[in-house]
C-alpha cells in the first residue's frame, strides 16, 4: 500500500510541476531550467506564478429538481483529526471496529426515514457519497486537494488517500475528478476492508439553462468475521491462561466477504424562461461611466504589458454605455435521469452450518448475488419566486417514474428476476428569498400499480430574528410518510436466510425543531416521533447443545409491530470559548417506547477540549483532547449474510456502552496544508476496565497512533 502511495504522490506532483512549466509558441521552454531561459524569463515566470488566480466557489445541488446551496470549502482544519473516522465526526456511529466498516448511527433522527431500494448500500454511507452532498466547484484556476491518512502499523494499520482535481472550460461550465482509495487491515483477524470510488462530475451554469452531472462508481470489498468467539477475551482477560493480543483472539468466521458495487449515472438540468433586469450602478461603474463619457470614444486595448492605448479612428461621437443586467428567471422545466446499477455478493468458502440455523441449499460454500437495476426519471415545472412583486413564494409541480428490476439466488436455477415500477406525483410551496422568513411546503403521492395509498407530506421553514444583540435562528420542520416496505424487505431468497413477507405500510409522524444563538454558541434541537408498523430487521438465536458444547446458530427475520412506536429527543450543543482555551459538547438524549423493538442508548456525549494558537502568526495549532460516550443499551448486532444491522436475539443478549473513549491529538494549519497526529483511544486496556463494545462481539481497535495530511494547490 505504502508503495502505491508514494507511486501516486510522485505522478501527481510530477504533473503539478509539468503544469508550472511555461512555452512559447514554438514550444520552446522558457522557465529557468531551459538552457536557453534568462534572468528576464525567470522573473517573468516568477510573476506569472504570482498572480495565479485562487478563487474558489463550491456547491451542492438537490438531487432531484438541481436546485443549489452553498457549501464551505473543505479546507479549514478544525476536526480534520476526525475525519476520517468511521464512528463519525462525534463518534456517533456503530461500526464494528475497522476503518470502513458498515455502521450504524446510534441517533436516531440521523437514520434516514424513507426506505431506499437497494437497502444494501446504507451502512456505507461513510463512503458511498450520494449526488446531493457532491460539491461542485467553480475555480478560477485549476484545482487539486489530496488527503492521505494512516495508522503507524504495518499489520494491522488503516490507509486512505483521496485526491480531487476540479476545473472551469469557461465561467460557466466546470467539472471534476475525485478518485478515494481505503484499505483497513483490521486490527482483529478477517476484518479487513477495501473500498474504491471514481466519481467525475460536471456543472452547467448560464443564465436560462443549468445542469448537474455525475458518474460514480463504488467498489467495497468487507472481510466477515462474524465477531470474536468470546467476550471474555476482551471484557476479562484475566479468566485465560496466557495474555492474548488482538490478532490472538479466534474469530467465529474466517472465509467469508460481502462484495458490494454501487455504480450509476445522474444527470439533473433545467431550462428557464424569464427576461433581463437591468441592475442599479455602483459607484465604480458611475466613476468609470464618467470617465468614459469625458474621454468620448476611448477604446482600451490591453496587451502583454498593460497598456492602454487610444483608437486612431477618433470620433466625436458621444459613447454609448451598456448597463450591466441580470437574468431573471419566470419559470423552469426541469428533468432528472438517474441510472444504477448495485449489486451485493455475499461469498463463504466454509461451511456456516454452525453459525446460521437453516440452510436452503446443499452446496457448502456460498456464492449468493443480489442486483438491482434502476431507472428514473422526474419531470416538473417550476414557477420563481420573486419574478415580480406579487410572486411571493415560488410553486413546483412534479411527476416521476421509477423502474426497478431486482434478481436473486434461486434453488432450481442461477437466479430469479423480479421488475417493479413506481410513479409518484407531487407538489411544492416554497419561499427561500425571505429575508427572516422562508419555508418549503411538499405533498406527495405514488403508487406501484395497485394502489395511491402511499404518500408523504412535509414541511420546513426557518425564522431569523434579532433579540437582544443576538442573531437567533428557528428552524422547524415536520413529516407524515405513509409508505409500502421496499423489495427487499418483502423478498429476500439466498444459502442461509429466505423470506416472503405480507408487510402493511409503515405510517410516521415526525415533528422537530432547532434554535440557534450565535451570541452564545448554542444550538438545541428537539424531535418527537410516533411510528406505527415499524419495519426492522431481527435476529433469532436457537441454542444447540451438544455432548461437549453448546452454542447459538442465527437466523434473521424481517418484522413488523404494530402498536405505536413514541420516541422523544434533545440535543443540545454548546460551545465555550476563553482566551486561547476552548471547550465544544454535544449532549443527546433519546427515550423509546419500545426498548426491544427499537433500542436506543439514552444519553450520548461527546466532548472536545483544545487549545487554539498561532505560532509565528502563520501556523495554526489545535491541541486537545476528546471523548466519546453513551449509555449503556442493547445495541443491534450485526447479520454478515445480509450486511445489515438487526436487533439481538432474545435469549442471547449483550449490552455495550458506558464507556468512555479518550483521544489525544495535534492539529495543525499552514497556508494551504493541513495535518495532524492522534493518539486514538488512550484510555484502552488489556484489563477488564469496560465494555469495549460498538457492536455485540465486535470488539473496539486498540490504542492507535494516526496520521494524517490535506493539501490543497492551484496551477
Amino acid at each position: 500500500m505504502k508503495k502505491f502511495i508514494i507511486i501516486a504522490l510522485s505522478l501527481l506532483i510530477s504533473g503539478y510541476m509539468y503544469a508550472q512549466r511555461v512555452f512559447d509558441k514554438s514550444n520552446n521552454r522558457l522557465d529557468n531550467t531551459s538552457a536557453f531561459g534568462s534572468k528576464n524569463s525567470k522573473k517573468k515566470e516568477d510573476k506569472k506564478k504570482d498572480n495565479i488566480p485562487t478563487g474558489l466557489h463550491v456547491w451542492q445541488a438537490d438531487s432531484r429538481f438541481g436546485t443549489v446551496d452553498s457549501v464551505a470549502i473543505d479546507s479549514f482544519s478544525h476536526t480534520f483529526q476526525n475525519s476520517n473516522m468511521t464512528e463519525g465526526l462525534r463518534g456517533q456511529y456503530n461500526t464494528l471496529g475497522n476503518m470502513g466498516s458498515p455502521r450504524l448511527s446510534r441517533l436516531f433522527i440521523n437514520r434516514p426515514e424513507d426506505f431506499s431500494y437497494f437497502i444494501f448500500a446504507n451502512p456505507y454511507d461513510f463512503f458511498i457519497t450520494p449526488f446531493s452532498a457532491i460539491h461542485f466547484t467553480n475555480t478560477k484556476s485549476p484545482f487539486t486537494n489530496i488527503s492521505y491518512h494512516e495508522t503507524l502499523s504495518d499489520e494491522s494499520g488503516e490507509d486512505r488517500i483521496k485526491a480531487i482535481y476540479a476545473v472551469n472550460m469557461n465561467k460557466q461550465i466546470g467539472f471534476g475528478l475525485k478518485l478515494d482509495y481505503l484499505y483497513g487491515r483490521g486490527y482483529y483477524n478477517n476484518q479487513a476492508t477495501s473500498d474504491f470510488n471514481t466519481t467525475f462530475f460536471g456543472s452547467i451554469l448560464k443564465d436560462q439553462y443549468h445542469a448537474h452531472y455525475a458518474f460514480f462508481s463504488n467498489y467495497l470489498k468487507t472481510a466477515e468475521n462474524g465477531g470474536i468467539t468470546e467476550d471474555d477475551y476482551v471484557t476479562n482477560p484475566e479468566n485465560f491462561p496466557s495474555k492474548y493480543g488482538t490478532r490472538d483472539i479466534p474469530t467465529k468466521l474466517n472465509k467469508v466477504w460481502n462484495k458490494t458495487h454501487v455504480d450509476g449515472f445522474q444527470w439533473t438540468h433545467s431550462y428557464s424562461l424569464g427576461f433581463r433586469k437591468i441592475l442599479p450602478k455602483d459607484s465604480a461603474q458611475l466613476k468609470q461611466d464618467s470617465i468614459l463619457a469625458a474621454k468620448k470614444r476611448l477604446i482600451i486595448r490591453t496587451d502583454s504589458n498593460q497598456i492602454a492605448k487610444i483608437d486612431s479612428s477618433y470620433k466625436n461621437d458621444s459613447i454609448k454605455i451598456v448597463p450591466k443586467t441580470i437574468f431573471i428567471p419566470v419559470t423552469s422545466l426541469i428533468h432528472t435521469l438517474k441510472v444504477e446499477t448495485n449489486s451485493r455478493q455475499f461469498i463463504a468458502n466454509q461451511d456456516l452450518s454452525n453459525f446460521y440455523t437453516d440452510k436452503y441449499f446443499k452446496a457448502d460454500s456460498t456464492n449468493d448475488k443480489f442486483s438491482n437495476t434502476l431507472v428514473s426519471n422526474l419531470f416538473a415545472i417550476e414557477l420563481h419566486e420573486g419574478f415580480n412583486k406579487w410572486a411571493l413564494a415560488g410553486v413546483r409541480l412534479y411527476a416521476q417514474h421509477d423502474y426497478n428490476n431486482y434478481k436473486m439466488p434461486a434453488v432450481d436455477r442461477l437466479s430469479e428476476s423480479f421488475s417493479e415500477s413506481r410513479i409518484s406525483i407531487g407538489g411544492q410551496l416554497l419561499k427561500q428569498k425571505g429575508k427572516n422568513v422562508n419555508y418549503t411546503l411538499e405533498a406527495q403521492s405514488s403508487s406501484d400499480g395497485n394502489n395511491w395509498g402511499d404518500f408523504k407530506l412535509l414541511g420546513n421553514g426557518l425564522l431569523k430574528v434579532k433579540l437582544l444583540g443576538d442573531s437567533i435562528r428557528l428552524r422547524v420542520h415536520g413529516s407524515i410518510i405513509n409508505r409500502q416496505p421496499t423489495f427487499f424487505y418483502r423478498k429476500y431468497h439466498s444459502h442461509y436466510l429466505w423470506w416472503d413477507n405480507n408487510l402493511d405500510k409503515q405510517f410516521s409522524t415526525h415533528l422537530g425543531a432547532v434554535l440557534e444563538s450565535e451570541k452564545t454558541h448554542t444550538q438545541l434541537s428537539f424531535d418527537i416521533q410516533n411510528i406505527k408498523n415499524y419495519t426492522y430487521l431481527a435476529s433469532v438465536s436457537t441454542n444447540v447443545v451438544g455432548e461437549k458444547t453448546s452454542y447459538f446458530t442465527s437466523n434473521t427475520e424481517v418484522r413488523q409491530d404494530g402498536k405505536n412506536i413514541q420516541l422523544l429527543s434533545f440535543i443540545l450543543n454548546q460551545n465555550f470559548r476563553l482566551g486561547i482555551l476552548n471547550w465544544e459538547n454535544q449532549l443527546a438524549y433519546q427515550a423509546t417506547t419500545n426498548k426491544e423493538v427499537l433500542p436506543l442508548p439514552t444519553i450520548s456525549l461527546y466532548s472536545n477540549v483544545y487549545l487554539l494558537f498561532h505560532i509565528a502568526k502563520v501556523l495554526r495549532v489545535e491541541f486537545g483532547s476528546d471523548v466519546r460516550y453513551f449509555t449503556s443499551y442493547y445495541a443491534p448486532t450485526y447479520s454478515p449474510a445480509i450486511g445489515l444491522y438487526v436487533t439481538q436475539s432474545d435469549n442471547d443478549k449483550v449490552k455495550v456502552g458506558n464507556y468512555p473513549i479518550v483521544d489525544l491529538y495535534a492539529n495543525f494549519h499552514l497556508k494551504h496544508t493541513r495535518f495532524y497526529i492522534m493518539a486514538s483511544h488512550v484510555n484502552y486496556s488489556q484489563s477488564s476496565n469496560g465494555s469495549k463494545f460498538l457492536t455485540p462481539h465486535y470488539p473496539i481497535n486498540p490504542f492507535i497512533i494516526r496520521l494524517g495530511l490535506s493539501w490543497n494547490f492551484f496551477n
